[in-house]
């Protein structure tokens, strides 16, 4: 059977090549935006500590519970954006965990990030003595 490149095909074959080309870009930009987040974990723990206003976020999500992160953001006097960039990294490293409801995203503490990291500091203290 030979194929024969009318309109239709030339136009799906440019379609594919075009969707190719976004997802290879959207994965890239991807792989950009999250470089700093591949880190290991005590890194990445101990760095999300490390500022005063994420210790603080951190401490309100623990007294009160899941909030959005507008609502969580509000005592600070911060921009959203800038609130979301403290978020995503108290979620890399597992302190938080996110999640979308509707245009809404809310915030929870997860308290397994602190065992996890008293477990590593507890093997590395045998490592030390």
């Amino acid at each position: 059977m030979i194929k024969y490149w009318d309109k239709a095909r030339v136009q799906r074959v440019r379609e594919r090549e075009k969707r190719r080309d976004e997802e290879q870009l959207k994965k890239l930009r991807e792989e950009l935006r999250t470089a700093h987040l591949r880190k290991p974990y005590p890194d990445l723990f101990f760095e999300a500590l490390a500022l005063p206003i994420r210790r603080a976020m951190i401490r309100r999500l623990r007294e009160k519970g899941a909030m959005s992160v507008s609502y969580l953001a509000e005592p600070f006097r911060i921009t959203l954006p800038a609130a979301m960039k403290h978020m995503e990294m108290l979620e890399a490293a597992g302190i938080i965990t996110t999640h979308k409801r509707g245009r809404i995203r809310f915030c929870v503490f997860n308290p397994s990030a602190f065992d996890r990291i008293c477990m590593y500091l507890k093997s590395k203290s045998a490592f030390l003595e």
